[in-house]
């Protein structure tokens, strides 16, 4: 069994959003997301075929939804998003890295 923390060897080069996977099995994936000032295109949205569970590590972000809600999060805050509901990362925080930990299922 190997032991990890989820603060441990941040990327230095934030110069694109980070994407790791932690855990990949049986339909399920749970990942570690490092964001610092990025955002999802204007006009874009994410609109992935499975749930996704995530919860803000360290940092703050904004969710913006398609149907125009806006959800702020900050450290421990969490949202569960269904699949095919149309998202997009409104804002993080430009002074220190975001961690998020996602959960697709």
């Amino acid at each position: 069994m190997e032991k990890a923390n989820i603060f441990d060897n941040l990327a230095k080069d934030l110069t694109e959003e980070q994407f790791e996977p932690i855990v990949n099995i049986g339909g399920v994936l749970v990942e570690r997301i490092i964001s610092k000032a990025h955002v999802t295109p204007v006009g874009e949205w994410y609109d992935q075929t499975r749930s996704e569970w995530v919860m803000v590590m360290q940092g703050a972000a904004r969710l913006e939804f398609k149907t125009g809600e806006v959800v702020s999060l900050k450290q421990g805050d969490y949202v569960n998003i269904g699949a095919h509901v149309k998202h997009r990362v409104a804002w993080t925080c430009e002074q220190t890295e975001t961690i998020w930990l996602a959960v697709h299922y």
